[in-house]
């Protein structure tokens, strides 16, 4: 290559580099502008189930391993069954959007000495009769939404008079895990 064709090819990429630099330029003081936000507040949701039976007061659970009194069967008879219902209420307080859980509760336990003799099952309905059974235990529950479990406890008929006024306790377990 000659010198004058050299020389042109500097000039023109001179040209082009400056040219360039002219139109980033506006770009550039863009990328570098800086822009404060407002003061932004963050909160989260208190997940909380409330478990409520007929003639009892609501109990909320919120944590893992917490307790909640359910009102016991009272003057049980040998070979009498009693079906006490029980109301989970989905109570989490998220402002907005979706809060939906899945409930999956265990299988009911008699402790006590009437334990040997104490049959126990619980199950799903739909709406709040005991009568109509379901397949699934799971309650799927939306934010302020309601399902209903139904315990039953059946006596043996052939619990011996001794233990006449003796107390029980039927406790089960219940897995909560949120959905969305």
């Amino acid at each position: 290559m000659g010198t004058k064709t050299t020389l042109r090819m500097v000039a023109i990429l001179g040209a082009a580099t400056i040219l360039a630099l002219f139109t980033v330029q506006g770009t550039l003081a863009a990328w570098n502008q800086t822009e404060t936000s407002t003061r932004q507040i963050v909160t989260g949701a208190d997940f909380s189930l409330a478990v409520k039976t007929s003639g009892g007061t609501a109990q909320q659970l919120s944590v893992s391993g917490q307790t909640v009194t359910i009102p016991g069967v009272t003057g049980l008879l040998p070979g009498a069954t009693r079906t006490t219902a029980v109301t989970l209420t989905n109570s989490s307080n998220a402002g907005s959007g979706t809060f939906r859980i899945r409930v999956d509760p265990g299988l009911p336990k008699a402790t006590g000495a009437l334990a040997p003799y104490l049959t126990t099952d619980l199950y799903r309905v739909q709406g709040a009769d005991c009568s109509v059974i379901r397949v699934s235990t799971a309650v799927e529950l939306g934010q302020g939404q309601s399902g209903t479990l139904c315990l039953t406890v059946a006596l043996a008929a052939n619990a011996p008079a001794t233990l006449g006024g003796a107390v029980a306790g039927v406790g089960f377990n219940l897995n909560a895990t949120q959905l969305q």
